[in-house]
């Protein structure tokens, strides 16, 4: 059966408030981290990605040259 815009516009109300009530209650449930844990974790990602960038370009830099010798030494 087909409702009148008035119905649906306040049961499409009641249906965002219960999801931002719901969205509330799950996050007073979430276990934040302390300062000092975000701070011991964000140190750990970028010395890591700083890691993995340097032997991303030590490995680029490699290939690179090989190609060269390769290139060079057919010409």
């Amino acid at each position: 059966m087909l409702r009148n815009p008035a119905q649906v516009r306040r049961l499409s109300l009641a249906r965002i408030r219960s999801y931002f009530a719901d969205v509330i209650a799950e996050l007073k449930k979430v276990v934040w981290p302390t300062r000092n844990e975000t701070k011991r974790l964000t140190l750990l990602v970028i010395i890591v990605a700083g890691v993995v960038g340097i032997i991303l370009g030590v490995a680029d830099f490699s290939f690179t040259k090989l190609m060269e010798l390769i290139l060079n030494a057919g010409g």
